[in-house]
């Protein structure tokens, strides 16, 4: 989908729940705009739904057609001049899977990448071997055209297995409240909306995260049709199993060995599942509408699988040394080396993330005193 915002919109609207929008098509048909706000943490998206009209729905049966819509907060013609949004949305030739095939459809989308493509071939080949048939990249920087040098090998190996999606907002002077996630959020639902109808199941997870399928089980297709089968579910819930560096001070030299793959270069394993949060989830695309991060927030029940049949391995060291619950060899002497002997601590403006600071101050049994820095 193409969309053009007009000038001089600022970046921080009233919320859509404030508004009374309307989609209003070519043909002049209009439609009402159904809404969604999200407000978790610090993830913020508004999801806006436009029903098709009839005008609309019957593009729907003309190959390369494009339908164009156009959101506004009236319907008088006067201010259809000036529309909150444009959206030019291309018919897609949807990919028709057989009810007789053994093989579930599965796709995994990245979350958006900035300059990590170096570890893309490994994620995308360990997915292929335990059964995943699509793969869609999230493209926001490619400095060093290394993303573009992969992605043309797997064009001519492996006509469509590979597509990109190019995810940059730049050029309309938007920026995510988180910087490090490049509209993350919105890139999941990218993901559901573009591939949802041409899928079983769906996942959208990070180069770091590897879904594992656990013996007896040697794919992921083999797991969900032995315990879900056709249940009608919206989703399984994969928590996080932390695999990191054996001291969070510096790598080992085979965890420095970028030519290891990043499986091999991290072997020592948490404790225990991590249970603050950072699971991701297996989607079953037509139970679910609205997603976040770490969490389905509407659609059917999410299931919790059994942690002996499925695992998202979780390579927190892969790019930088991070202190994780449960995940160095010496706890005690870890949270000593970073904090020395204060008991209480101020997170500072130079921390990764709020959920990475409380992480390690839980681990470390030390006060927060916060200094502005959350929100």
């Amino acid at each position: 989908m193409k969309a053009v915002l007009p000038k001089h919109i600022s970046s921080h609207p009233l919320s859509s729940n404030q508004q009374s929008l309307w989609c209003i098509f070519s043909d002049g048909s209009v439609t009402p705009v159904y809404i969604y706000d999200s407000n978790y943490a610090r993830e913020r998206v508004s999801l806006l739904d436009c029903p098709l009209s009839q005008f609309a729905n019957d593009q729907l049966w003309k190959l390369n057609q494009t339908i164009r819509v156009y959101l506004a907060s009236t319907t008088t013609t006067k201010d259809r001049k000036i529309p909150i949004l444009k959206a030019f949305v291309k018919v897609p030739v949807v990919s028709i899977i057989s009810s007789n095939s053994s093989q579930e459809s599965f796709t995994l989308c990245t979350s958006p990448l900035r300059n990590k493509a170096k570890y893309l071939v490994q994620w995308i080949e360990f997915h292929r071997l335990v059964g995943f048939s699509k793969f869609v990249i999230y493209n926001t920087t490619d400095t060093d055209n290394y993303l573009s040098t992969v992605i043309n090998i797997y064009n001519q190996k492996y006509p469509g297995l590979v597509d990109v999606v190019q995810w940059s907002f730049s050029a309309l002077g938007l920026a995510d409240a988180v910087s490090i996630r490049y509209f993350q959020v919105e890139a999941l639902h990218d993901c559901l909306i573009r591939y949802g109808d041409q899928s079983e199941w769906l996942s959208a997870i990070d180069l770091d995260e590897y879904i594992v399928p656990l013996p007896p089980y040697e794919t992921i297709v083999d797991y969900v049709q032995e315990n879900f089968g056709r249940r009608i579910i919206g989703s399984i819930n994969l928590k996080s199993q932390f695999f990191c560096s054996k001291n969070s001070s510096a790598y080992t030299p085979e965890e420095k060995d970028t030519n290891r793959l990043t499986i091999e270069r991290f072997t020592f394993r948490a404790r225990h599942l991590y249970e603050g949060g950072r699971e991701k989830y297996l989607y079953r695309p037509r139970f679910v509408q609205y997603l976040s991060i770490h969490r389905q927030v509407v659609g059917l029940s999410k299931e919790q699988p059994s942690e002996k049949h499925i695992m998202l391995a979780h390579y927190v060291s892969m790019t930088r040394l991070r202190a994780m619950r449960g995940c160095v060899s010496d706890d005690k002497n870890s949270c000593r080396k970073t904090f020395g002997h204060n008991k209480n601590v101020i997170v500072t403006p130079d921390s990764f993330s709020a959920a990475d600071d409380l992480a390690i101050l839980t681990l470390c049994q030390h006060t927060i005193l916060t200094a502005g820095t959350f929100g």
